[in-house]
């Protein structure tokens, strides 16, 4: 009995971890992702972050690239669920949410040399933690973090701010988290009017692209998932 219980449970699991794999993000730029990147970078006179970039040359490609995507679609409607959110798809469509902003971003990010990693925010302040598995409609937020040459540093997308403290450098997300939005010393004057979600008592996802799996392909129930940058939330 046991031996026949084993089998179709062992099938079952494997059949689930391809399934899994199968609806992985992927994060890899296109050709088509770099033409277009391109083209954004052109009209924004956003000039390619140079090798080897210091701290500050680096942080001001950030703050510039952020600024590039948000003025590239500042309107807020989600493009639409089943279809792709790539950086031609932000460019012709000319507007966006937070998740489509990230993407993007991040790509632009990337094509300059840069590491990024997404995150996805959700406020635990109406549901506490049970409320990420029980609460279909979690109030929630996707982010970027970069890392430059002084740390982590996070990016809004929906929004001109990032994670900056009083001394000018990165502040990661996890102590944001710890501060409750108030690291020691403060934000720099620049960016002293943190989104007021960032207050919120918060749960981070790295690598969770959506819960319910069609924001990108293959569009099924499965959550979005890019697995290697799940790995960072141990």
């Amino acid at each position: 009995m046991t031996r026949r219980l084993l089998a179709p449970l062992a099938l079952g699991l494997l059949a689930l971890f391809a399934a899994c794999v199968y609806s992985a993000v992927d994060n890899r730029l296109s050709d088509e992702d770099r033409q277009y990147l391109h083209k954004m970078m052109a009209e924004a006179a956003l000039a390619p972050l140079p090798p080897g970039a210091d701290t500050g040359t680096q942080l001001a490609f950030v703050i510039a690239a952020q600024r590039a995507v948000q003025q590239l679609a500042p309107i807020n409607r989600g493009l639409p669920l089943g279809q792709p959110r790539e950086p031609k798809d932000l460019y012709l469509a000319r507007y966006g949410l937070c998740y489509d902003r990230s993407r993007v971003l991040e790509k632009l990010l990337r094509l300059n040399g840069l590491e990024t990693r997404h995150v996805a925010l959700f406020s635990l302040r109406e549901d506490g933690p049970l409320g990420f598995f029980l609460t279909r409609r979690l109030p929630s937020h996707a982010v970027s973090e970069v890392r430059t040459a002084g740390g982590w540093l996070l990016v809004d997308s929906n929004v001109p701010w990032v994670s900056l403290g009083h001394d000018g450098a990165p502040v990661a997300l996890a102590e944001l988290l710890r501060s409750g939005g108030q690291p020691v010393g403060g934000w720099d004057p620049r960016f002293a009017q943190m989104p007021a979600f960032y207050r919120e008592p918060l749960l981070a996802v790295y690598g969770l692209y959506a819960r319910h799996g069609y924001f990108y392909p293959p569009y099924n129930p499965l959550p979005d998932i890019h697995w290697g940058e799940l790995w960072q939330n141990l």
